[in-house]
């Protein structure tokens, strides 16, 4: 800007101000009603910048030391109905280096000018000042246009209709923007105002300055940012519909150029974040529904951490079957647990009291008022759960065996980027607004366990420090490796890096690790039905090492990060290996096998696999240890 050039397009002229006690700024000569002002009015008016917080008409927004409140303000021989906005740096690292740059409200007063140069419509700058104390801005003031009877876009729709209409302004200010290289952070209905102009026409302006952004190099599916956030603010209105951002987006595209060819993609994009951003603002609690088994639950962890990240303060529930609760307790992503006993209410068509179980566990559900219900586990008795706890929004497998998919409101497709299971249960809850989906494997630590895991090394003689663990069963005889070969391959680990070996399973699969260490030629402990869960989880993430079947504490340790060698016979490995650890894998065509849970083909068995197989992938896992 000139000194006292012409700014706007219309002809309207700027002055710079130069006030006392470090006060300058920049003010318009006239305004929108043909009022014109002086240099002398304003450096009259605003004098003593802190009257102007006094007698105010409304406060319209307060947050900290930043006011923003309705005045009639006298400058000159006329007085008009103004909204002056004070903004006061806070404290901290990034505030103090932006101190240095032109106060807020001075490049909100440029950004309002360069609005309306560009036709868009905002409410009229008046002036801007700033205070300096050195080279720092320790407060700005803007000053602008208050619109009359006008109301927030958000309460407007709701009161009129003629959303059309508002469609068409709103996609064609979005589109100027656009156009010019701007886009708007923050486009929530309450920053655009509806009003009527003097031939009695609906009209938006656009209020909110500290939104507007240049796009830089953004990419052009980040430029749309502005629509679904727009639509995600008014979905929270009833009388919204899909037709009406269907329209907005048509408009919108036809004004900047898109071709016909992308719509379809943009607008299914601009669908989804919107309504996964309306989904973040109602969620107040979430149920995951995942009784079994213990492997599979492992792999639903991250999909619990994500839904944390992505709802920070929604309650989060996990139905869990009791035996399989200790490795959820104290996660410092639940809020609650609640156990299912799959046996005992099994009975409930039978047996008076599991029916009664069945009823309080039903009220339980209810009682949690879930806005969004996560069926993971895709049975009938679990989807039928879903439903019974009364929650609108049922997410689960559209593949879900036993018809349970009846039951969901969402079905969501396992496809080719999704054939592991870790990845097809982010794509569930992606599905529902979870944004941030990174892979995160969170097993709450427990330090009794830990102690008691050590305890039961030194009485077993046992070195902490040196051991691995074989995981030598399975609830699945087809997914056992076996016997035989565990014991050839003890004798090579034991002799090749000098570790101990231990031997875990339950306690009905004693026998079987009895005979493992009759078949070795070293020493195996046999710690079957010695530890708990949370205490397994302490000793497989000290082992050097971990050798199993494709069965529960083998994924704990995957989970873990344990160097580990997991064993798969006629299990598809691309749907539940440890996730991006390929290289732990031992299996016949590992990456070939489409997305079958399981392989019928006999060359895919167990069997097949030989013990130098399994060997080579543990030297790579031992490798530099």
């Amino acid at each position: 800007m000139t000194s006292s050039g012409k700014d706007f397009s219309n002809g309207t002229r700027t002055v710079p101000l130069k006030l006392g006690n470090g006060w300058s700024g920049r003010a318009v000569l006239s305004d929108a009603h043909g009022n014109n002002f002086s240099k002398a009015d304003w450096a009259d008016c605003l004098s003593q910048p802190q009257l102007l917080f006094e007698n105010i008409e409304e406060i319209l927004k307060t947050e900290g030391q930043n006011l923003v409140v309705v005045k009639n303000l006298t400058i000159g021989s006329r007085q008009l109905k103004v909204v002056i906005k004070r903004h006061r740096p806070s404290f901290g690292l990034r505030q103090f280096f932006r101190s240095f740059l032109p106060g807020r409200a001075m490049r909100n007063f440029k950004t309002a000018i360069r609005l309306l140069n560009c036709g868009i419509e905002v409410a009229k700058p008046f002036v801007a000042i700033q205070q300096k104390r050195g080279l720092l801005t320790t407060q700005s003031i803007y000053i602008s246009e208050y619109l009359e009877n006008s109301f927030s876009l958000d309460a407007f729709v709701r009161t009129y209709g003629v959303r059309k209409q508002l469609c068409r302004q709103l996609a064609t200010i979005l589109a100027a923007l656009h156009k010019n290289g701007l886009w708007h952070r923050d486009p929530k209905a309450s920053n655009f105002i509806v009003r009527k102009d003097a031939g009695n026409q609906y009209r938006i302006s656009l209020v909110d300055m500290d939104g507007i952004k240049p796009y830089l190099l953004r990419r052009r599916s980040s430029q749309l940012r502005s629509l679904w956030q727009l639509a995600a603010s008014l979905m929270s209105v009833s009388a919204v519909n899909r037709t009406d951002y269907l329209r907005t987006f048509t408009i919108y595209c036809d004004l900047i150029g898109l071709e016909v060819s992308k719509r379809h993609r943009f607008f299914r994009e601009l669908s989804s974040r919107a309504k996964a951003k309306h989904l973040r603002s109602m969620v107040k609690s979430i149920l995951i529904v995942k009784p079994s088994a213990l492997g599979d639950i492992v792999m639903a962890l991250p999909a619990l951490s994500a839904l944390r990240r992505s709802f920070p303060n929604a309650a989060i529930s996990w139905l869990v079957r009791s035996e399989f609760a200790p490795l959820l307790n104290g996660h410092p992503h639940l809020t609650d647990i609640i156990l299912f006993d799959r046996k005992f209410l099994g009975r409930a068509w039978y047996n008076w009291r599991a029916f009664v179980a069945l009823l309080s566990l039903i009220r339980r559900l209810r009682k949690g008022k879930f806005d969004i219900v996560f069926d993971l586990q895709g049975l009938f008795r679990t989807a039928s759960l879903s439903w019974l706890s009364g929650c609108k929004k049922r997410f689960g497998m559209a593949n879900a065996r036993e018809l349970a998919h009846i039951f969901y409101t969402h079905k969501i497709e396992q496809n080719k980027d999704c054939i592991h299971l870790v990845d097809y249960y982010l794509k569930i809850i992606r599905s529902a607004g979870a944004s941030d989906t990174t892979v995160q494997f969170v097993l709450p630590a427990d330090a009794a366990a830990v102690d008691s895991a050590n305890k039961l090394l030194v009485r077993h003689s046992v070195n902490p420090d040196s051991y691995a663990v074989f995981i030598p069963t399975s609830a699945h005889r087809d997914k056992c490796w076996p016997i035989e070969r565990f014991a050839a391959l003890a004798d090579k680990i034991s002799s090749q890096f000098g570790l101990s070996i231990i031997a875990t399973a339950t306690v009905s699969e004693k026998g079987d690790v009895e005979k493992l260490k009759a078949a070795a030629n070293v020493p195996i402990v046999n710690f079957a039905g010695l530890t708990s869960i949370t205490e397994l989880v302490a000793l497989l993430k000290s082992a050097k090492l971990v050798v199993s079947n494709d069965t529960g504490p083998g994924h704990i340790a995957a989970a873990l990060g344990t160097p580990l060698v997991l064993i798969f016979g006629r299990s598809n490995p691309a749907r539940v290996a440890p996730y991006r650890r390929s290289h732990c894998v031992a299996a016949i065509e590992p990456d070939s096998r489409g997305f079958k849970a399981d392989s019928t083909d006999p060359k895919h068995s167990i069997k097949a696999i030989t013990v130098d197989n399994v060997y080579q992938k543990v030297c790579e896992q031992m490798k530099g240890k």
